[in-house]
């Protein structure tokens, strides 16, 4: 599913089930003025969740420090209601990011969606 997204906007997000996994597929720009919508979708994914979330930011071209942000929310939210919250991410932006954040630990990082959802 997409949220209201049309192909000029800088952020997409679909959603879709697959096993036990909410998994977000997101493309394009994550930065201040798409980091809310982004922030949304984990929202709803980690209701709609009993396990775990995967967020696929492979497509993902440029990762803001209010993306990080975002997604460290998440982390906390998702303990707290007992899900996980995993990252797919094999691209510069995204890893460079996390590793000047230091967050490795915080952020699963997995190379691919099959290893996120195993």
């Amino acid at each position: 599913m997409t949220k209201g997204s049309t192909s000029d906007d800088p952020l997409r997000v679909d959603r879709r089930v697959q096993g036990p996994a909410v998994v977000l597929h997101v493309a394009g720009e994550i930065d201040m003025s798409t980091a809310p919508m982004l922030a949304e979708e984990c929202d709803q994914a980690i209701d709609s969740s009993t396990d775990r979330v995967v967020v696929d930011l492979t497509d993902v071209t440029f990762f803001g420090s209010a993306g990080l942000a975002v997604l460290l929310d998440a982390r906390q939210r998702g303990e707290q209601a007992g899900v996980q919250i995993r990252l797919v991410a094999g691209n510069r932006p995204v890893l460079r990011s996390i590793e000047i954040a230091g967050v490795q630990d915080m952020l699963p990082v997995y190379p691919d969606l099959a290893g996120a959802l195993a």
